[in-house]
């Protein structure tokens, strides 16, 4: 590789053993057994071309600003999937669309792809050492917890596992909040960037603003200390920083309230990870039992919060809760299983508009909650499933079984 970054030829090659041009290191001549200065040197300059042309985040920015309006007064705001997608290849005038003008067209995708894992990846890792460090989990009470045997439980039988402060196991809650946070978050965030029209309309929602500041209202239920905010916050602030006006955009606030069967137990973690993450303003902790209809006083927060909701996120908890949210009812002389509780409520008061993002370990709710969302004005936006017949690929590294579900009309 030269010094522009381009691939070279063997014969401009530098050896990594000796230095010398012309030739690999497998077939080096030189009767030193370490490398010298030379052959150092090659290696620096090799892993720093190596890095410098694997900037993907740069390479987004630099071909977004191809997507900037004409128009110097106008700011716009671009979705870079739905961009992309409007880019792509087409013959023009019965001219046969190369392979290197789609080559280079996939590349983006790449860029794109790599660029929002990559920064991801990097926050997420220094939030993780941050949230061990403030909550003084050690790897001792990493290998002690229990954890992972309790959501076993949990799910074979349908109900929450025990997450309060009777839990003989007193640092599963925190030792449950490090090592979920990498993965929990990574399921929703990846989600969001998939390319397909569902996930646009939840990007939609994230996207910073031309005009004036905007808040997007997120409802966690059973989000632990709060996953699904730090997922929603870095995937907004990727969003606005390969925008080609961004200095003169609004970035889109998240505010969230994460509700929880463990709402006591888990508001210190919480707070632990909003200060970690410096966002404590934004993020809030409140009471919901699954078990429980909407109309309970316990649940008078989570009534008045649905009214300007936009993004109601299910995360790895109705499994967890399906003895309870599963009934078997008669309906016009034939018994049938259908969603009761809190989960059809909220299917029924949430606004037009709302965005709902179900992920979980199975699918055998997911026929329930289709019939109660059609009977309340919700359209599927997706299920695992159908990606299949349509011959699209998961979202990688997404969740494994996911339902997304946008309110259509309010009946």
């Amino acid at each position: 590789m030269n010094d522009d970054g381009l691939v070279a030829s063997s014969s401009h090659r530098l050896c990594f053993q000796c230095g010398g041009l012309g030739h690999k290191m497998c077939y080096c001549t030189s009767s030193e057994r370490v490398k010298n200065d030379e052959g150092k040197e090659s290696v620096k300059r090799f892993n720093d071309n190596r890095k410098r042309n694997h900037n993907h985040f740069e390479k987004v920015v630099r071909w977004m600003a191809k997507s900037k309006s004409q128009e110097p007064s106008e700011r716009t705001v671009v979705d870079p999937l739905l961009w992309l997608r409007s880019q792509a290849p087409t013959s023009i005038d019965g001219n046969c669309v190369t392979q290197r003008s789609l080559d280079m067209h996939r590349a983006k995708y790449n860029d794109l792809d790599k660029a929002q894992r990559t920064l991801f990846g990097g926050t997420i890792a220094q939030l993780k050492a941050r949230l061990t460090e403030r909550l003084n989990v050690s790897p001792e009470d990493e290998g002690a917890s229990q954890w992972h045997k309790q959501l076993t439980r949990a799910v074979e039988l349908g109900q929450p596992a025990e997450f309060s402060s009777n839990n003989s196991d007193e640092q599963s809650i925190k030792v449950y909040a490090v090592e979920k946070l990498q993965p929990r978050c990574r399921q929703l965030h990846h989600l969001i960037f998939h390319d397909n029209s569902f996930c646009a309309k939840i990007r939609k929602k994230l996207l910073p603003s031309a005009k004036e500041s905007l808040t997007t209202n997120c409802i966690s239920i059973g989000g632990g200390p709060g996953f699904d905010h730090v997922s929603f916050c870095i995937a907004a602030k990727f969003l606005h920083d390969i925008q080609p006006q961004r200095s003169e955009l609004l970035p889109n606030r998240i505010k969230t309230e994460v509700y929880d069967l463990y709402s006591d137990d888990w508001k210190p973690v919480m707070e632990a990870l909003g200060e970690c993450f410096e966002d404590r303003d934004h993020l809030t902790m409140h009471h919901v039992d699954l078990r429980l209809d909407l109309a309970d006083e316990a649940h008078a927060q989570l009534r008045s919060s649905l009214h300007t909701v936009d993004i109601i996120c299910l995360q790895f908890v109705l499994h967890e809760n399906s003895s309870f949210l599963v009934k078997e009812v008669e309906i016009e002389g034939v018994y049938r299983k259908q969603i009761n509780g809190v989960m059809r409520d909220i299917l029924t008061m949430a606004p037009a508009g709302t965005i709902m993002i179900i992920t979980d370990s199975a699918n055998t709710l997911f026929p329930y909650l289709k019939d109660a969302a059609n009977e309340h004005g919700w359209t599927h936006l997706c299920a695992e499933e159908q990606l299949r017949k349509e011959g699209k690929r998961r979202a990688y590294l997404g969740p494994k079984s996911f339902l997304i579900l946008e309110r259509k009309i309010c009946k």
